[in-house]
C-alpha cells in the first residue's frame, strides 16, 4: 500500500486499495511500536470513518499519530477522499488537482466500506458508528 494520501485520491473505499488485512497488519506495527492502546485507538478511528476510502484513512492515520496515538473525535475527517500533492516550492500543483477531480468524477459511488472493515471491527469488538449504504457486497 503506497503512504501518500494523493496515490488514492478520488477512487472511493475499495478493496483493492485497502481491506481487512492491510487493517490487521497495519493495527499489528502500531501495536509492536507504539503498544496496544495505540492499536486499540488505531481500531477505534477505523470505526469512526465514515467513507473507508485509502485517502481518507491514511489521512486520518497521520492525524492520529500526530495526536500521539490518541483518538480524539475533535478533529473532523476529510470526507471528500480527495488529496492534492504539493510541488518542492509547497505549492499544489493544477494538473494533480484536476487529475483528482476526474478520479473522483469516475468513481463516484464507490463504496466497500462495509466489506473492508466488517471482519476488522469484529475481531476489535467494535461497532461501527456509521451505518453502511450497502452491505449487498462479499466480505
Amino acid at each position: 500500500m503506497s503512504t501518500r494520501p494523493e496515490y488514492f485520491s478520488g477512487r472511493g473505499a475499495t478493496r483493492t486499495d485497502l481491506d481487512g488485512e492491510k487493517l490487521f497488519a497495519i493495527q499489528r506495527g502500531i501495536k509492536e511500536k507504539f503498544g496496544e492502546d495505540a492499536a486499540k485507538n488505531f481500531a477505534i478511528m477505523v470505526s469512526e470513518i465514515k467513507v473507508l476510502s485509502a485517502t481518507t484513512f491514511l489521512q486520518e492515520l497521520y492525524r492520529l499519530e500526530g495526536f500521539g496515538w490518541k483518538y480524539t473525535d475533535q478533529y473532523k475527517e476529510s470526507e471528500t477522499g480527495i488529496e492534492v500533492p504539493k510541488n518542492d516550492d509547497g505549492e499544489y500543483s493544477a494538473a494533480m488537482g484536476m487529475l483528482g477531480v476526474n478520479n473522483a468524477m469516475a468513481s463516484y459511488g464507490n463504496d466497500d466500506t462495509y466489506s473492508i472493515r466488517h471482519h476488522f471491527l469484529m475481531v476489535n469488538k467494535i461497532e461501527p458508528r456509521h451505518k453502511p449504504k450497502n452491505t449487498n457486497t462479499w466480505l
